[in-house]
Formats: C-alpha cells, structure tokens, sequence
C-alpha cells in the first residue's frame, strides 16, 4: 500500500483556511479518499473576532464552526498550544513560547506538505499582526523542525530523525501580491468549498460585515429584519462578495475570469520538491504559465 499523504493547513483564524485552501483540500480528499490525512491548526482562538459576543462566547462559537467546517472534508481541527500549555487569544507574537509549540504541533503531525500565508514584504501594504505572525513564525521554525533539541517536547517521545515538510504559500488578502508555481481549480467542488464557509456564520453573517460597514454607509451593507434591526449580509449578498473576491484574486494572477481556483507557491523555507514530485501529489494542479523556477 502506498505511504499516506499527510497535509497540513496553518492559519491564524478559524475562516482564514476555507477562503484561501478548502479547495485543495477537497480536492486532495476526491483524489486519495481515505489515503490522505488532512489537518486545519489555527494559531489564535480568534476572540477579537465579534463586536457583539463575550471573549468567551467568541471563542467557543468560532471552535464549534471550525470544527464543523472540518468535518465536511475530513480534517482534523486544532488550535495551537503553546510550549506553556496555553492557546493564544490573538495578537499573535513569535516568541519561544509560541514557536515551541508549533514545532511540536508539526512535529506530531509529521505532514508532507505545510500550506500557510506568506510573510508579506511590501511596505506599503496592510498587513494582519495575526497573519503576518503566522507566517513568520512558519518561516522561522521550519529549520528548527529536523532539530531534536530546538524546544522541549509535549506530549510525546522526542524524535531524532524528522524529515522537514515541503511548505507551500497561499496568497493572503491583506498582501495583495501574486507569487505562485501552480493553480488547483475547484469548480467542480466549489460548492462543498462555499458549505465550507458557510460554517463561519459568526464571521461571514456578523463581524465580516460589521468590519466592512466602518467606512461605508451600514444600508448598503446589511440586511434588515422587519424592525429595522442589523441581519448582517444575506446569503445572496455574502455570495455576490465572494464571487468579487474571487475575480479580484483571480485577475491578480492573470486570469479574467469568475472560476474558482487557489494558487500556491512553493517556498524555501523547508524541503525543495521537484516539479515531478509536486506533480504526482498534486495530479489536479496546473502551472503558472509564466513558467517561474521553482528554486
């Protein structure tokens, strides 16, 4: 039998994998069925994420949502311990505590393939803390994970012998850059994508819109209920956003369409595959067809 694919999503926030790398994972899920093993690890609770809910009441929904959005494709959901045994609330920050605690996640998943954001390098662009962190802290522990002693181990025997993963990127709406080897296409599954998404009620239905509607006129944002009370965006209008979202992302890469596809690259941050290789694990991929060296 075949050796089990193993891949691993990295994201800050609870909806932050859905948008940028459902798709893949569906596709990985289609593809290998019971032969691959997927794994969605977020590295904050997300509890600024609601302007209306308690931190805890925050905290507890958006787990409940992660996990249910999981569950559609199989994967295994977890929110980051830290080497203290703490999750990080938000503000995410690259300290021991913080990378100990992701080089045991990863190391205790042991994935082939690491997808995350990219450190954002334009100086004049938005960035995220808990994204840009996120990124780093991947980047920065990559090394570090074939180290045996780098951190204090949790949870498990020390290994001596970790083969580092390949770490892909996904683009991240905050850098608006357009860095990618190859483009995996999910029309035929952007619809298990979207009941995805749709788990995140509280962000999609709620703080997404409330966020949105700061500089904006709240009427041209929200729903209204018959008493004139804040619904946030209906579905239709949450589905008419997200189709903008993907032309935008989709015209950054090159491509004047609506089709719905996610685009990745592949860094150096830990092991370099072959384009033969990414091939055979990703046999639904397509090239970018600017032809750019994977090294």
């Amino acid at each position: 039998m075949n050796k089990q694919l193993r891949v691993m999503s990295i994201m800050a926030h609870q909806d932050d994998f859905e948008f940028e790398a459902a798709g893949l994972f569906l596709q990985l899920r289609k593809h290998y069925g019971d032969n691959v093993a997927l794994k969605i690890l977020t590295t904050s609770t997300g509890v600024s994420g609601h302007h209306e809910l308690s931190c805890d009441e925050t905290v507890r929904r958006r787990e409940g949502e992660a996990r249910a959005s999981a569950a559609v494709v199989g994967a295994e959901y977890e929110n980051l311990r830290q080497l203290d045994g703490t999750h990080i609330p938000a503000q995410v920050f690259c300290d021991r505590n913080m990378l100990g605690g992701l080089w045991n996640a990863i190391r205790a998943f042991a994935p082939d393939y690491i997808v995350a954001p990219p450190v954002v390098t334009n100086p004049l662009a938005g960035i995220h803390i808990d994204h840009q962190h996120t990124a780093e802290a991947v980047r920065l522990v990559a090394y570090q994970l074939g180290v045996p002693n780098a951190y204090p181990t949790m949870n498990a025997p020390r290994q001596q012998r970790f083969p580092v993963p390949v770490i892909l990127n996904c683009p991240d709406a905050y850098s608006k850059e357009a860095l990618w080897h190859f483009s995996v296409a999910n029309d035929d599954l952007h619809e298990k994508k979207v009941s995805m998404l749709l788990c995140h009620q509280s962000q999609i239905r709620e703080w997404l819109p409330f966020v949105d509607s700061l500089n904006a006129p709240e009427e041209a944002l929200y729903e209204r209920g018959p008493n004139g009370e804040n619904l946030g965006w209906s579905e239709d209008k949450w589905r008419q956003n997200l189709a903008e979202r993907i032309r935008k992302v989709n015209l950054r890469h090159n491509f004047d369409d609506c089709r719905d596809r996610e685009y990745f690259a592949m860094t150096s941050w830990g092991h370099v595959a072959s384009k033969a290789k990414l091939a055979e694990d990703f046999p639904f991929l397509a090239w970018n067809p600017a032809g750019v060296d994977l090294k």
